[in-house]
């Protein structure tokens, strides 16, 4: 594993968050936590994050306005992997060879529904990673990474399954492993079913903030000559959804708010959220909210601190929020019933019983979901529980796979 970038502390982590900042005042562009911190700390510019998502849908196809001019996803997502591609580059070294093979981790599923655009996905990743300059490209399933990096600590067989509720998807994997075949080429005949769903973090975010912390930017606001009638929500829906914040800043929308702040029951309230479109502040929102999230596996309650958001900058803002546990799993059960009805699907597919799992590694940031593990708990009460390292095991399994197929 390759230490990628320093963190707050000066430690190096081998881990990158999919986060891009595009700068106003300059053409550097920033990946993960040095991106977060410029944005976080007020420098004009336009932070990126939840690129993953846009992959298997039309999205793709889109551009969008960055450095002063419409880039494509293809590319943006392409300042990513050279960046992952120039840090493995500089750790080897000036005598090494030229980093030219990848294995690259992909879900079961970039597109639930469509295969036609599932495939295109890999396609496009497969294109920008030739472009970031790898000449031999393959995949891999991120469940079956996780596998791989499970099964070099066991000392017997077993059958597992591996749960890796991510960012952007959920996916299972049904495995037979054994330390004797571990790295072994072929394992077609161990490979009993993989499944999953484009469900993940990122719909826990937006869930969790349409549920906890909209109406304080007026989400459910009566307007006042039709009180049957509420505010329109898909601006909230946007301002929830990483990839369509940056589209809320544009002056169309303000206009529109604007317009509507005469017909609400509350001006105030929806002055907030203009307020708050106006400071650019759509993201550092999402981010309290993310944090609010993570806080919340191991925190009964936790507070979004709301007021920060419009520091010197309006007597109106809202008070901070304290989000709790219950919030959080009454804005996730209905996506868990959709995952775990996934995970099912993955025990028909191998024709296979719960009673028949002898573990299940969890895997993925949202694992750590104490609701997560109730599921987990409830329908496989026999199953041994591993938890595997939240952020790295699939990177891990990725490591053991490209010694097999690049050695």
């Amino acid at each position: 594993m390759v230490p990628l970038e320093q963190d707050a502390k000066g430690h190096w982590q081998t881990t990158l968050p999919s986060a891009l900042f595009f700068g106003f005042e300059d053409t550097e562009v920033d990946c993960g936590r040095r991106a977060i911190a410029r944005y976080t700390a007020g420098e004009p510019g336009r932070l990126m994050r939840a690129m993953k998502s846009v992959l298997g849908t039309r999205t793709m196809a889109d551009t969008t306005l960055v450095l002063g001019r419409p880039l494509t996803f293809d590319e943006i997502i392409g300042f990513f992997i050279t960046r992952l591609r120039n840090a493995a580059q500089d750790w080897l070294g000036p005598e090494a060879s030229t980093l030219d093979a990848v294995v690259m981790g992909r879900p079961v599923y970039f597109n639930d529904n469509d295969p036609s655009l599932d495939r295109e996905a890999e396609n496009h990743l497969a294109s920008i990673a030739h472009i970031a300059g790898f000449k031999h490209v393959s995949f891999q399933f991120e469940p079956i990474a996780a596998a791989l990096d499970y099964e070099s600590q066991i000392d017997q067989e077993e059958l597992a399954l591996i749960v890796d509720i991510g960012g952007g998807t959920s996916d299972f994997t049904l495995i037979r492993l054994s330390p004797e075949r571990h790295l072994t080429p072929d394992r077609g005949d161990d490979l009993l079913a993989t499944h999953g769903i484009h469900l993940g973090g990122t719909d826990f975010d937006r869930n969790l903030s349409l549920g906890g912390v909209m109406a304080a930017f007026g989400l459910g606001l009566p307007m006042r000559e039709r009180p049957t009638m509420d505010m329109p929500s898909h601006y909230y829906h946007d301002l929830a959804t990483w990839h369509r914040i940056h589209l809320l800043y544009d002056k169309r929308t303000i206009s529109e708010l604007t317009q509507l702040k005469r017909d609400v029951s509350d001006k105030a309230v929806l002055s907030r959220l203009i307020t708050l479109l106006q400071l650019r502040k759509g993201h550092r929102l999402g981010e309290m909210v993310e944090a609010a999230k993570i806080a919340l596996s191991t925190n009964s309650e936790t507070p979004v601190p709301l007021d920060t958001l419009f520091e010197n900058a309006s007597e109106n803002s809202p008070a901070p929020r304290i989000l709790n546990q219950h919030q959080l799993h009454r804005a996730i059960s209905a996506d868990l019933d959709r995952i775990f009805a996934a995970l099912t699907e993955a025990l028909r597919m191998a024709g296979l019983s719960f009673e028949d799992v002898d573990t299940v590694f969890t895997t993925g940031g949202s694992t750590a979901i104490p609701l997560v593990n109730q599921y987990i708990n409830q329908l496989l009460p026999q199953a041994k529980q591993v938890a595997g390292d939240l952020y790295t095991s699939v990177g891990s399994g990725l490591v053991n796979e490209a010694s097999v197929r690049y050695r």
